[in-house]
C-alpha cells in the first residue's frame, strides 16, 4: 500500500508543504509517482519519515539529519549519547538558574527595602559570578556579608578614589598613597581563608561593564590604586637606594602586577593547605617569584641583596594585594632553600 502526500501528511501531523520541502532537499523522496504525477510513499518511506521526526525532536537541523539518517545503528547511538550530554548541560543550567532565583527570593524576604542600585548589583553579580568565583567564594558572596563589607568599608573608599582621579591627583600624592594603604589593608583582610577571592574580584571588575557601572570599580581605578601602592614602596626604597638602582622598579612592578597578585594567591593557597615551603611542588612558584623579583631590580645581585636587607627592616614594602607578613615569611623560607639549591648546582657544574 502506498500513500499519497496528503494522506501521509495527515497521518504524520505535518503539512504537505513540509513534505514538499523534504523532497526538494533530498531528505525524503517518494519511492514512486502515480500516472498523474502524484507522489506515492511506501512503507520504507514512512519508516524513514518516522526516523526524521524522531531526530527533529532532538532539535537537530535538517542538514545534520540528512547526514545522520542513513548511518548504522552505532552512529545513531553515538548521536543519542551526544544529545543526552547536551540535555544534561541544559538541566544543570536550569538548576543554577533555580538556585539564583531562590537566593534572590531569600534576599528579598530579608531586605524588602533595598535600594534599586543594590538590587541591580545583586542581579548582575549573580548572572556572571559563576565565571569568576569558586563554589566556596560564591557561598560567601551570596551570604550577605559581601554587601555589609561593601557598605561599611569599600564604598567610602571608592568615592575617595574617584574624587582623587577627577582632580587628576597623581598616584605619587600622599593622599593617594594613604588611600592605597587603606584599600589594600582592607582587601588583604577580606578573605583570609580564600586566597584567590580578591584576585577573582579584581578580574570581575576589569571584565564586566555591568558590574563596573554599578560599583564604580573598573580597570582604571584598580590601576590607580596599584600605582599608588607602588609609590608607597618606592618612597621607602628611596631612603636606601639610588635613582640608578631604582630605575627598573616602577615599570617592572606595574607591568608585572597581575603576575605578582596571581603568584601571591597561588602561594597563599599552598600555605593554607599546609604544604612546606621547601616542598618540591613549591619550586615552580618560588622560581617565578625569584624571576619577577630579579626583574624589578635589573638582575643586579648587589641591589637585590640591599633590597632583601630593606625588607627585614621595613614592613611597609610588603604593601601589595595578597601579600602579608605570614606569606612573606613562608615564601622567604622557600626562597632560601631554593637559593641554596641553585648555589649547590652551580658548584657542581664548576
Amino acid at each position: 500500500m502506498r500513500l499519497k502526500i496528503g494522506e501521509l501528511a495527515k497521518r504524520a501531523g505535518l503539512t504537505v508543504r513540509t513534505l514538499h520541502h523534504y523532497d526538494s532537499i533530498g531528505l525524503l523522496r517518494p519511492t514512486a509517482r502515480s500516472e498523474s504525477g502524484y507522489r506515492l510513499y511506501s512503507r520504507e518511506d514512512v519508516t524513514r519519515l518516522f526516523r526524521i521526526q524522531t531526530l527533529r525532536r532532538l532539535h537537530l537541523p535538517l542538514t545534520e539529519i540528512a547526514t545522520l539518517i542513513d548511518r548504522e545503528q552505532t552512529g545513531l547511538q553515538r548521536l543519542i549519547s551526544e544529545q543526552l550530554e547536551i540535555v544534561d548541560q541544559q538541566i544543570k543550567k536550569q538548576q543554577l538558574l533555580q538556585q539564583r532565583l531562590q537566593t534572590l527570593h531569600h534576599l528579598l524576604e530579608a531586605n524588602d527595602q533595598l535600594p534599586l542600585d543594590d538590587w541591580l548589583l545583586a542581579l548582575e553579580m549573580y548572572s556572571v559570578a559563576d565565571r569568576y568565583f569558586t563554589p566556596e567564594e560564591l557561598l560567601w558572596l551570596r551570604s550577605g556579608q559581601q554587601k555589609q563589607l561593601l557598605d561599611q568599608a569599600i564604598r567610602p573608599l571608592i568615592t575617595e578614589v574617584h574624587a582623587l582621579m577627577e582632580r587628576q591627583t597623581p598616584p605619587s600624592d600622599p593622599a593617594a598613597q594613604d588611600l592605597a594603604v587603606r584599600w589594600i589593608t582592607i582587601t588583604n583582610d577580606l578573605m583570609p581563608n580564600m586566597p584567590r577571592y580578591v584576585l577573582h574580584l579584581s578580574r570581575l571588575h576589569r571584565n564586566e561593564p555591568g558590574i563596573q557601572a554599578l560599583t564604580g570599580v573598573n580597570g582604571e581605578l584598580i590601576d590607580y590604586i596599584s600605582m599608588a601602592s607602588i609609590e608607597v614602596r618606592y618612597g621607602i626604597y628611596r631612603r636606601y637606594l639610588t635613582e640608578k638602582e631604582l630605575r627598573f622598579f616602577k615599570t617592572s612592578s606595574f607591568q608585572n602586577a597581575d603576575a605578582w597578585n596571581t603568584l601571591f594567591s597561588d602561594i597563599r593557597e599552598k600555605m593554607l593547605a599546609g604544604i612546606p615551603p621547601v616542598a618540591d611542588e613549591m619550586q615552580p612558584l618560588l622560581r617565578q617569584w625569584r624571576n619577577l623579583f630579579l626583574d624589578a631590580w635589573g638582575n643586579d645581585m648587589q641591589v637585590v641583596q640591599k633590597v632583601r636587607d630593606i625588607h627585614r627592616q621595613e614592613t611597609g614594602v610588603l604593601l601589595d594585594g595578597g601579600l602579608s607578613d605570614s606569606l612573606m615569611r613562608y615564601a622567604r623560607e622557600g626562597l632560601i632553600h631554593l637559593e641554596a639549591q641553585l648555589r649547590q648546582a652551580t658548584t657542581k657544574e664548576k
